[in-house]
Formats: structure tokens, sequence, C-alpha cells
């Protein structure tokens, strides 16, 4: 949308229509031409690109504070995609796709620069084009010129954003610089233009770049540049500071990459070509490819992507836990017996499921026998891999060797208790936890132990372990632990689990 006053345009239209009719000698007298320069515009589909209007009087006398008016049928680039005029120091007024704006020479015969914006639509084809039609008009004449939008291939140069140079009067400095193609498909070569203040000069002689004096340096390069690789090049620019230059100044300059296409229309602008130059003589200075650089990922934990899949349908699996009871004396050993049971019809991955059967110890009791299955879950996690068999806990997590229970199979896991009191019955959890078990009521069993009273057996438990055949059993099953252990590392992969 244009800020400025239909009004003030009116009022400037006015003026220029008095200009007109009561100095029409005035106007008939000055000898001179009226000029709009715009230069060409490249634009890459789904992008914007800026273009600028410039208008002033060749000729004698300046026509200083006469009223001056342009007309740009922007009809065409509107079509294209969107045409909008920036900020500038004209008052505008737009009528659907035609903007007409209004002001007035300065003491150089010149008028404020006229900036606006074209946008080629994202599905806009490659060497489409449009045309802005601008019409200026004065008491000082009038002026047509056609501007061409063109849509091309959009690319992207990138260079460092600030180099620093130190070096006193007459010193002689060196200016290196790369280029990266930044974008996903070649760039058919490039040209290097270093604008420099008028202290600090160009001295080099590269037969591939031009130079005259206050002008900036140009260097043309023909090397395709691939996608994603930077190119540095193969010598520095040699650079003199004036020897008159004072201590303690910065010198601004500016050190730029362009395609070919763009600096083309660069070198055609109208209003301001570039004058002759001079090329050097020497060797060609050239773009030398740099090794790509090794990366890191400097934040890995966002890099992944945690996939889950629900399998669905009527195939499942019952998994019971199963527990046992003893009776026994203060002081008795007895072994009691915990175990996981499919009870179908589905199989079930036990390797998934970690740990397969969690066992709790009977209040009043120790674990001082262990399978090699089961491995202790305290403050720290389960670690069966270190710990396996390790007798003391409260709580054991136990799996088995096997990666498949079928439906049927008991998985059982054996602990040897020592009844350190009892003073009534007391018990331990045995609990399973199996996704898709749709029945949990038999998820959970008890390992109970009750003071026995009389005669040498439990309710369907184990004898007490008593007498010379507690060491025999105790080196047997050390014998069985160090053998299970042994395959359990050669078969099965390290598990930490942190309850």
């Amino acid at each position: 949308m244009l800020r400025h006053s239909v009004r003030r345009w009116l009022a400037g239209i006015a003026v220029a229509a008095g200009f007109v009719a009561v100095g029409a000698v005035a106007a008939t007298a000055a000898a001179g031409q009226l000029r709009i320069a715009s230069r060409d515009v490249l634009v890459a589909p789904g992008h914007s690109a800026l273009g600028q209007i410039d208008v002033r009087f060749d000729g004698y006398p300046a026509p200083e504070k006469v009223p001056v008016t342009i007309e740009i049928d922007a009809s065409e680039a509107a079509a294209l995609g969107g045409f909008e005029l920036t900020d500038n120091g004209w008052d505008c007024a737009r009528d659907r796709d035609v903007v007409r704006c209004a002001t007035a020479f300065d003491t150089w015969s010149r008028t404020p620069r006229l900036y606006y914006r074209v946008t080629a639509r994202a599905d806009a084809p490659l060497a489409e084009q449009a045309e802005l039609t601008i019409t200026g008009m004065s008491a000082a004449g009038t002026a047509t010129r056609t501007t061409t939008v063109t849509v091309v291939e959009g690319i992207d140069l990138q260079t460092e954003p600030r180099a620093t140079l130190r070096g006193g009067p007459g010193a002689r400095l060196e200016l290196s610089s790369t280029v990266r193609n930044a974008g996903p498909t070649p760039v058919d070569g490039a040209v290097l233009v270093f604008t420099a203040d008028w202290l600090l000069g160009y001295t080099g002689n590269f037969r591939n770049c031009r130079h005259q004096e206050t002008r900036p340096t140009i260097c043309r390069f023909d090397t395709e540049l691939r996608p994603g690789v930077s190119y540095r090049l193969s010598a520095p620019l040699p650079l003199a500071v004036d020897a008159g230059a004072r201590s303690g100044l910065v010198l601004a300059n500016r050190l730029q990459w362009w395609t070919t296409d763009d600096w083309a229309l660069v070198e055609q602008n109208p209003y301001e070509p570039l004058p002759p130059d001079t090329p050097g003589t020497g060797e060609e200075l050239r773009l030398v490819e740099q090794p790509a650089s090794r990366q890191t990922d400097t934040a890995p934990w966002n890099n992944w992507t945690a996939v889950d899949l629900t399998v669905t349908g009527d195939r499942t699996a019952d998994v019971a836990a199963v527990g046992s009871s003893v009776s026994a004396r203060v002081g008795d050993r007895v072994r009691v017996t915990s175990a996981f049971h499919n009870l179908g019809p589905a199989r079930v991955e036990i390797w998934r499921i970690q740990p397969l059967l969690r066992v709790s110890i009977p209040a009043g009791t120790t674990a001082v026998e262990v399978t090699h299955l089961c491995a202790p879950i305290d403050a720290d996690g389960w670690h069966p891999a270190d710990e396996f068999g390790q007798p003391g806990a409260r709580t054991y997590g136990c799996h088995s060797g096997t990666d498949f229970a079928s439906a049927g199979e008991r998985l059982e896991f054996p602990v040897t208790l020592r009844v350190d009191r009892l003073a009534g019955p007391t018990s331990g959890a045995v609990t399973v936890d199996v996704p898709g078990d749709l029945n949990a009521a038999n998820d959970t069993a008890r390992i109970t132990v009750t003071p026995r009273t009389g005669g040498t057996g439990g309710d369907g438990g184990s004898l007490p372990i008593t007498g010379g055949s507690t060491g025999l059993i105790a080196r047997l099953g050390a014998l069985l632990l160090a053998a299970g252990g042994s395959g359990y590392l050669l078969t099965r992969r390290r598990t930490r689990f942190v309850a």
C-alpha cells in the first residue's frame, strides 16, 4: 500500500500544469532532455527482487524545483507475482496496477531515486517475462522507459561477512576471499567486485581482473561452482594504502561476489554504464576448490525419532505369574520357585520384556542361593550381566536364555531362602508385566513361607535343606552358576535396566 496522499500528488500535477502554462518560454529555452534510467531485473520463483528508477534532466539551465511526474504501468509485473513501491522521496498513488508519483528536480537536475520490489510466484516458469512501462512528464520534457523483469533460476553465493586489514601510510597489504555455492544447483561462473576507498588502491596485474583508478576492481571467473562447495582465491588481491593517509582512519571498503548474469545488468546500466577499464597482463587469478571440512553433530539428542508400532488384532496371549509356598522353621533353608507361564494361545517374545519376572523376597528370609537368570534390582537399577546370581537382595529381576515362550511353556526361577525369623506366615510377590496381556488378574502371585509345626513337608513346596547336603548343593550350584553365567555372556547381549 502506498502511504503518500493522492492530494499531494494532485498538488504536484497542478504545479506542473502551472509551470507549463505560465513558464512555457523558460521551458522552451531550456536546452536538454528528460531521461529515465531503470535497469532490467532478474527474479527467482518464490522470491522478490529490488529495482530502481532514476529521473534526470540533461541540459541547461537546471530545472531546480520544477515538478516532475512518472506513471508506471505494473500490470504485467503484478500478474507475474507482485509489484510494490518501497519508501522513497516521491508522493505516489496507485490505481489498480498503475502507479503515479510526483516530486521535483533538485539543484543537480535529478530526482530522488524511486525503489520498487517485484515478486515472482513460486510456480512462475523460468524465462517468463513482464514489462514495466515508465513514462515521465515535466515542463522540462517527457520520456519513456521499458524495464524487463525476467524469471531465472535462484542461487545463493556466500562469503565471509567481514575482513579486517591493518597498515600504515604506504603499506602493502593482501586481501583474500572465499565464495561458497550454498544453493542446490551448480553456478556457471562468478564475478568478484572490490570497491575500495580512494585511499586504498589495487596494485595487481591479474589478466582476468580489470581496474581503473577510482573505479571498482572487477575479476571474472569461468569456474563452475559446485553445490555446497567453497572456493578460495588462488592468490590474494594486492593492495596499497595511500602514502598520504592519516593514521587512525578506518576506511570502509566492499568486496562482493556476483553471478555473471546479475553483474551483466550492472554493466549495462543505462544511467551509469561502467567506463572502459584496463585488464591485467599477468597470470590468471583462479578459484581453488577447498576440501570439505569434517563435520560433527553438536546436538545429537535431536537427530533421531522413536517409532512405535502397536500390533492390532485378536492374536493375544495370557501370561500368568506363578508362586509357591513352603513351611519351615527358623534356621532352615528352603527352595522356592517362581515361574512365568504362557497360557497362550500366542507365543510371547520374551526378549522384549526386561525383566521378564520380578520377585520380592519374603520378610524375615534371606536369598542365599539365586539362579544365574536373576539379578538384584536396587536403587542403581538392574544389571543382569554384572550381578546375576548375587544373593542377599530384597528384589530380583529374572529373564530367560530364550527369545520366545511358546503357548503352554513355563519358565521357572528357583531361589533358596534362609529363614531368619518367622513369627507367622510371610510372603513376597511374583509379578509379570507383558504388553498386550488383557488378563491382569493372574499377573501377580505369592511366595509364602509358613511356620512348620510338625512333619517334614510344606504345602506343595520344597523340603528344608539341612546338614551335609547343603554344602554339596552349594558347590554344585556354584558350578552351574559359573557355567550358566559364561553361556549367558556369550549368547546374550549386555542389558541394562533402570527400575
